[in-house]
C-alpha cells in the first residue's frame, strides 16, 4: 500500500512538472508572438490581426499625404437637418474593385428550396456570379438555414426573439416546414463538384455566416470555420448574395468587415421578406460594404480582375448612377485593354459624360412651383362650383 502511494505521489509530481513546463513554453511562445504581431482579444483568447488588414496601406498613405486637406472626391454627401445638428452625412466606400489585386470569394447565403418564393427574383443575378467565379477558379461558399421547430435541439436567442406562438404556420420566420428538402441549396446556383460540396454548411445558431458554432459542414472534412477556410485560400474580399438582406446578409457583412475583409454587396442579388430590405442596403452602403450590381462584378471577374491605379482614375462623383459612360473598355495598369460593361466603366469614373449634376433641377423646380398652386386653385374653383350646385338643389327642394 505504501509503495503504491509513493508511486502515485511520484506520478503526480511528474505530471505537475510537465504541466508547468508546457505552460511556460506556451506563455513564452505567446509572449514572443504578441511582441511581433498586433493582436485583438476575443472571448477565446488572443488572435493575430489578419495580414490582409494592411492591404492597400501603401497607396492609401500616399493618397492621404497628397489629399489630406482637399475634400474634392470624398465619398460624402451632406444635407440639412432641421431636427438637432445642422447637417446629416451619407457615406459610401471610397475604394474600387480595380484599386489593387484581390482574391475574392462568393458567399451565397440561404439560397435554399424553402425560400424560393422569396429569392427567385435574384436567381439569375446569383447564377451570373456563380458562373463567373467558377470560370475564374475562385472559391464559392454556401450556407443554408437549418431550423425545423422548437424541439430540433438548436434552441437559442432567436427562438426567444421570434416567440413560440404560431411557430408551425407560414408566418413563422425561424423554422423550415419542408423537413425533407427545405434546407437544400437551389439547384440552379448550387454546388457541382465534390470540392464545392465541401463548401456548404448549415446555420442553426447564428444569422452570421462567420459566427456559427459549432460549424456543421454538409460534407465534413476538417474544414474549421468559414474564416479559416477563406484565410487558407488567401481571400481578402467577400462578395455577398442571398437572403435575408436585413438578417443574415447584414450580420455577415458587419462580421466580415470586422475581420478585415473588403465587403462587396450585390444590390440586385439580395432579397428578404420584410419591408426593411432597402433600409438594410443603405445601412451597409454607409457603414461597411461596397454596393454594386451583379453584372459589374461579373464583368470585373471575367475581365481578369484588372488593376487600375488609384491615381489613374478621377474621383467618382456622388451621382454616378445618373451618368453615362462613353469608353468601351478599361485600361489595366500594364496598358492592356480589357472589356468592360458601361456599369463597370461608370463605377470607375472613366471618361464619364460631363453633364452638370443640376441640369434638370431648375425645370423641375419651376414645374413644381407652378403645378402645385395650379392644382390648389383648381380645387377651390371646383369646390365653389359644387357648393353653388348644392345651394340650388337645396333651394329647389325647399320650394317643393
Amino acid at each position: 500500500g505504501s509503495q503504491s502511494c509513493f508511486e502515485a505521489k511520484l506520478c503526480f509530481t511528474h505530471s505537475q512538472r510537465f504541466v508547468k513546463a508546457m505552460a511556460t513554453a506556451v506563455l513564452g511562445f505567446l509572449h514572443a508572438g504578441l511582441l511581433a504581431t498586433p493582436v485583438f482579444c476575443t472571448e477565446s483568447g488572443f488572435l493575430p490581426l489578419p495580414a490582409m488588414a494592411h492591404n492597400g496601406q501603401e497607396q492609401f498613405l500616399k493618397l492621404a499625404a497628397a489629399t489630406a486637406n482637399n475634400p474634392e472626391g470624398m465619398p460624402l454627401k451632406q444635407q440639412t437637418n432641421p431636427l438637432q445638428f445642422t447637417t446629416l452625412e451619407s457615406f459610401w466606400a471610397a475604394y474600387e474593385l480595380t484599386d489593387r489585386k484581390r482574391v475574392p470569394a462568393l458567399l451565397i447565403d440561404d439560397m435554399q428550396v424553402e425560400y424560393y418564393p422569396y429569392v427567385r427574383g435574384i436567381v439569375p443575378q446569383v447564377k451570373l456570379l456563380v458562373e463567373a467565379f467558377r470560370a475564374a477558379g475562385l472559391p464559392i461558399f454556401w450556407s443554408t438555414w437549418w431550423r425545423f421547430g422548437p424541439n430540433d435541439g438548436y434552441f437559442n436567442a432567436m427562438d426567444r426573439f421570434y416567440g413560440a406562438r404560431g411557430w408551425n404556420t407560414s408566418g413563422n420566420a425561424l423554422y423550415l416546414h419542408n423537413v425533407k428538402h427545405g434546407g437544400d441549396v437551389l439547384a440552379e446556383i448550387g454546388p457541382v463538384t465534390e470540392e464545392e460540396k465541401r463548401r456548404v454548411f448549415h446555420k442553426s445558431y447564428s444569422l452570421d455566416m462567420f459566427d456559427e458554432r459549432p460549424m456543421e459542414w454538409l460534407v465534413p472534412a476538417g474544414q474549421g470555420t468559414l474564416h479559416t477556410q477563406l484565410q487558407h485560400l488567401g481571400v481578402d474580399t467577400v462578395v455577398q448574395v442571398g437572403a435575408w438582406t436585413d438578417d443574415c446578409i447584414i450580420s455577415t457583412a458587419f462580421h466580415a468587415f470586422s475581420l478585415q475583409y473588403d465587403v462587396i454587396l450585390i444590390e440586385d442579388g439580395v432579397s428578404t421578406a420584410s419591408p426593411a430590405h432597402f433600409l438594410a442596403i443603405e445601412v451597409m452602403r454607409g457603414a461597411n460594404a461596397k454596393v454594386l450590381f451583379a453584372k459589374e462584378v461579373a464583368d470585373y471577374i471575367n475581365a481578369g480582375m484588372p488593376v487600375v491605379p488609384v491615381e489613374a482614375r478621377p474621383p467618382r462623383p456622388a451621382g454616378r448612377h445618373e451618368q453615362t459612360a462613353t469608353l468601351p473598355e478599361l485600361k489595366a495598369s500594364d496598358g492592356t485593354s480589357v472589356p468592360a460593361s458601361p456599369l463597370l466603366l461608370a463605377a470607375h469614373g472613366a471618361d464619364l459624360a460631363s453633364q452638370p449634376q443640376g441640369v434638370l433641377q431648375l425645370p423641375t423646380v419651376v414645374f413644381l412651383s407652378l403645378f402645385g398652386p395650379a392644382c390648389f386653385a383648381a380645387g377651390w374653383l371646383l369646390r365653389g362650383v359644387n357648393e353653388a350646385k348644392s345651394s340650388r338643389a337645396e333651394a329647389y327642394f325647399a320650394v317643393s
